[in-house]
């Protein structure tokens, strides 16, 4: 049964792609496998979607590619026998309604309203002079099979020349012109309409978030006209002048519209799905605040069994009246909804949620013109527990992690995550022995992480402005089989989000304990081959750090969509306090920059300061091409002649994912030229990369890039000539990697394999560091072996 399943398998996909699915076309039908859209005379990332408003759509491709529907429509379909009698069977009808699907026909009216839609597109872009055609191309093997492909002529493009506002609303005229400054509209901009809409959409919430509750987008339009010619010839000048109208409508509720409004009570349905069912009563509690400030009257209505003395109380009041914002006496505005929304979303235990609001009539101030409104909230709760699992699996390692969440533990919104790992390297001693030999070493790791959606142990924390804050305590214990170390760690973390682009994260307290002290270490990594002074940074080790990262996404015009830029920052300081501590406690003995040990223990402190950067920028020349880049500089400093940067902490090159032309951290320090001993991690880096993304076919990408950089050593050491850094040499002691890569975007899955080369290797200071055709004829199979250079991984590098 196991050798005939591939000739079964091999079988069923030559059949499937034997039968054509043109086959069952009458004369005058063709299949459209593909619609085609080029503009000329425009950018062409601005119009990179068009071919989403050509119809018919295609039969959909698996993988993107085979026509494998169509095709088994096309098998169902029943055929005449010798007789001429049309037989049709179960499996026949089951190809053609369930499996399969009808190939998709050339329609000439869906072209027709194809070019209407087109035309109607590229004046809301503002080429309102833009021709367009279409041509239908056969296929040269089956003429059934059709391309539409539509040629599109931009011409000049239409912008605008003046902008002028018709509000006849003294209240909110004043409120347009106080913010004038903030416009998106500006003379000798191009006329886009979705620019525009955006525009009207800010005045309006601009109006609303002063409390007028009523007023909405309907009441205010835009007026485009022509410009005249300037000259005697009638030149046309390309621009247009816009009129923003406001008007109140005469309704019922036109005297509302100057009426505002403030927040009242709250109501808040913590179990919406389970009310919907209409089969249980509910119960609704009143609850106060603790804060004294809020005077909002909150009703939790949750569901109600008859077996159960007391309501159900599914998380704590107060957990939910902090995460809402439209509190008693607050001016009704868009800021208050989005944040209320922002901050049941962070509590991550709601799958829907809705938020209206209802004016209390009883409550109308004719005289002063002024409303309240009831805050209505209805959540649908996520379910507590959850299990997954993520597979890891890269030339040089594969792993397996399973975790499980509780979203709810305390009923707090507090989260509780639990995730166990293991797996195996793979290393080959031919990057250091020059043979074949390939070695595993296992690797597993526990950890559980509890995070607060608040910041713990800070009063009023809910005054903070921000979309985003929370309090994680975590603790992990990890083996790691190729240095033979285990660590052990603990600390406690502040997450700070203030707008969508910023994040912030402090660690005031970090434990660590990491012991690589085994002298019998693995059979690659012996420590006794290491320099002398390099072997210290093996051991054991007690790190008290402070911890603190910023990860900041710069904002661009989010209507050209070309540029991502991404910048993070990293920093740690370690030992500081606990060499204060250790003084302290030892004070019969003078204090010296040497004592860095903790004698009852076997462990040593390092007292170091870690800085990291890295900007990643990408530039989408347009829908099938890209360029990135990513440029990242570290630095680690101890802090006094005795202290030793133990070798886990530090910087590391040459993996999937940097500097691909070298092996599992096979790059420096500097220029020091090792031998075996060639896993070294080093105390500055500098790394850059880029890379030119391209398309293929569908989902078949490929990658043209070059790697640039190295690490070295903090401090110059004798036994390690040139792997300190050195700012006279250190441009020289930079290696340098080229390669290509092939990526399979499936979008929800993007496997890359990529084959690098070292070009330029500053530890080669026999040779000579540039790489030679020469040279690697005589040593690319024993040194650098050409399966040194592959690299296979999940996700782009950067």
């Amino acid at each position: 049964m196991k050798k005939s399943l591939p000739l079964l398998i091999i079988a069923t996909a030559f059949l499937i792609s034997a039968c054509s699915p043109t086959r069952t076309l009458t004369e005058n039908q063709y299949m459209l496998l593909r619609n085609n859209v080029e503009v000329k005379g425009a950018p062409s990332v601005e119009f990179d979607d068009l071919k989403s408003y050509c119809r018919p759509i295609p039969n959909d491709r698996f993988l993107t590619i085979f026509l494998v529907k169509p095709r088994l429509y096309s098998m169902g379909v029943p055929t005449a026998n010798k007789k001429g009698e049309i037989k049709d069977t179960k499996f026949k009808k089951w190809l053609r309604e369930k499996a399969g699907e009808p190939p998709v026909l050339l329609d000439s009216a869906e072209i027709d309203n194809s070019l209407n839609q087109l035309q109607i597109v590229m004046k809301q872009s503002g080429y309102f002079d833009a021709d367009i055609s279409y041509h239908v191309k056969h296929n040269k093997h089956n003429p059934k099979k059709v391309k539409v492909n539509y040629l599109i002529n931009a011409n000049e493009p239409y912008r605008i020349s003046h902008i002028s506002y018709n509000i006849d609303i003294p209240e909110y005229k004043k409120i347009v012109i106080l913010n004038k400054d903030k416009t998106l509209l500006s003379p000798g901009i191009l006329y886009n309409e979705a620019i525009i809409s955006n525009e009207l959409t800010r005045i309006i919430n601009l109006i609303r978030d002063e409390g007028y509750y009523y007023v909405e987008k309907s009441i205010i339009s835009c007026e485009v006209s022509y410009d005249p010619p300037q000259d005697s010839l009638n030149t046309n000048p390309h621009t247009v002048s816009l009129e923003i109208i406001m008007k109140i409508p005469n309704n019922d509720n036109t005297s509302r519209y100057l009426y505002k409004y403030t927040y009242n009570n709250v109501y808040i349905f913590t179990n919406h799905s389970a009310l919907n069912n209409l089969v249980q009563h509910y119960d609704t509690v009143r609850f106060h605040s603790r804060d004294k400030n809020d005077h909002t009257r909150y009703y939790f209505i949750t569901p109600h069994y008859d077996w159960l003395e007391k309501p159900i109380q599914d998380f704590h009041y107060g957990t939910l009246a902090n995460a809402i914002y439209s509190k008693r006496d607050v001016p009704y505005s868009q800021i208050v909804r989005r944040r209320s929304s922002q901050a049941i979303s962070q509590l991550d235990n709601f799958s829907y949620y809705s938020i209206e609001f209802k004016e209390n009539e009883k409550l109308l101030d004719t005289v002063n013109k002024t409303g309240v409104l009831d805050s209505y909230y209805y959540l649908t709760p996520m379910k507590i527990h959850s299990i997954g699992g993520q597979l890891d699996l890269r030339n040089d390692k594969s792993a397996i992690s399973f975790s499980y969440t509780n979203r709810n533990i305390f009923k707090g919104a507090e989260h509780l995550t639990i995730n166990v790992s293991g797996g195996y390297f793979y290393y080959s001693l031919s990057n250091l022995f020059h043979n074949n030999t390939t070695y595993t070493y296992p690797e597993f790791g526990i950890s559980a992480t509890l995070t607060f959606p608040n910041l713990f142990l800070f009063k009023k924390t809910q005054k903070i402005t921000g979309i985003r804050y929370s309090t994680s305590v975590n603790a992990s214990v990890n083996y790691n089989g190729l240095y033979r170390r285990l660590m052990y760690n603990i600390g406690m973390a502040y997450n700070w989000s203030p707008n969508y682009f910023l994040n912030h994260s402090v660690s005031p307290i970090d434990i660590s304990t990491i012991d690589n002290s085994d002298r019998r270490a693995a059979r690659l990594l012996n420590y006794d081959n290491y320099p002398e002074s390099y072997q210290k940074r093996f051991g054991k080790f007690f790190l008290l750090s402070f911890k603190y990262s910023m990860n900041y996404l710069v904002p661009f015009d989010l209507t050209q969509n070309r540029h991502n830029m991404r910048i993070s920052l990293n920093f740690e300081s370690s030992g500081l306090l606990l060499k204060g501590l250790n003084a302290l406690i030892t004070p019969d003995q003078r204090w010296t920059l040497s004592r860095n040990s903790l004698d009852s223990t076997g462990y040593a402190y390092s007292t170091y300061e870690k800085i990291e950067a890295t900007w990643h920028y990408t530039y989408k020349i347009n829908k099938n091409n890209s360029f990135a880049t990513r440029l990242s500089a570290g630095a680690m400093i101890p802090l006094d002649n005795d202290s030793h940067i133990p070798y886990e902490r530090g910087f590391y090159l040459g993996t999937s994912n940097s500097m691909r032309g070298w092996g599992y951290r096979g790059l420096g320090p500097g220029s020091y030229e090792h031998g075996k001993d060639s896993l070294y991690t080093g105390d500055i880096k500098i790394e850059w990369n880029l890379e030119y993304r391209g398309t293929l076919y569908k989902a078949f990408k490929y990658g043209i890039f070059s790697d640039i950089g190295n690490i070295w050593l903090a401090k110059k050491s004798d036994d390690m000539p040139n792997a300190e850094f050195d700012i006279n040499r250190f441009y020289k002691e930079l290696a340098i990697d080229v390669g290509v890569g092939l990526r399979l975007d499936f979008n929800f899955l993007i496997l890359r394999i990529d084959y690098a080369l070292p070009i330029y290797d500053p530890s080669r200071t026999s040779y000579g560091p540039w790489i030679n055709s020469a040279w690697f004829d005589k040593n690319m199979a024993r040194k650098f072996r050409w399966g040194n250079g592959l690299k296979i991984a999940i996700g782009y590098a950067f």
